[in-house]
């Protein structure tokens, strides 16, 4: 009998690394060189009432750091556009949410101009209309209040969240960045209803980070 498979513990370990090495596609982020957990990336946008919506206001990953302000519940980047060395990611998900308050003939305007971008270096990786990158969370309900919406995208689960059938890998190093492209929209100003729109991408999968 192969002594590594001597027990379930062993083999349980032995069908992880095997995971994980599939994962990144190398062998550095094992055997004691990284801690790798399921953890996500995430970033937040937020776009007032009244602003202009395009390619540019709506990059993730992008204004992050101290001088973004953003807190933990807005973001984990530390760097703008890629991860701290020794860092790696291997993206199984992409989840796009918008919060549920947004006015619903602005997010009717937005569903029908944009689409998302997933770029890693200049390359275009992930390409398709916003609705296509399903949630799997947020506010889910029905309400009675005129002044109140929950347009939501998609059921929130993680069944429903947008999963990938290919990894997408970010090495260490590697700038990445995401973005909606379309035609530029000015988002309805508050004295007409509006509520601006926030966005919140999160790349669901393996985060590789140096031991400490």
């Amino acid at each position: 009998m192969n002594p590594n498979y001597n027990s379930r513990g062993n083999c349980q370990m032995a069908s992880n690394k095997q995971v994980i090495m599939d994962a990144f596609n190398s062998e550095i982020y094992i055997q004691d060189r990284m801690d790798v957990q399921h953890t996500p990336l995430y970033d937040t946008v937020t776009i007032a009432a009244g602003s202009a919506l395009n390619n540019l206001t709506s990059q993730f990953f992008t204004n992050v750091g101290a001088q973004s302000n953003k807190t933990l519940g807005l973001t984990n980047m530390t760097q703008s556009q890629k991860l701290a060395a020794p860092e790696a990611f291997s993206i199984f998900a992409v989840r796009f949410r918008w919060a549920e308050n947004i006015l619903r003939a602005d997010l009717d305007t937005i569903l029908s101009r944009f689409a998302l971008s997933l770029f890693l270096g200049q390359k275009r990786y992930q390409l398709a209309p916003l609705w296509h990158f399903n949630a799997g969370g947020g506010i889910f309900a029905v309400s009675s209040r005129s002044s109140e919406s929950t347009y939501a995208n998609g059921l929130p689960g993680r069944e429903s969240m947008h999963k990938l059938a290919i990894p997408i890998v970010i090495e260490n190093q590697m700038t990445f960045f995401a973005q909606l492209d379309g035609t530029e929209y000015t988002m309805t100003a508050t004295a007409s209803g509006g509520t601006g729109i926030t966005m919140q991408l999160l790349l669901d999968g393996f985060y590789a980070r140096g031991i400490q």
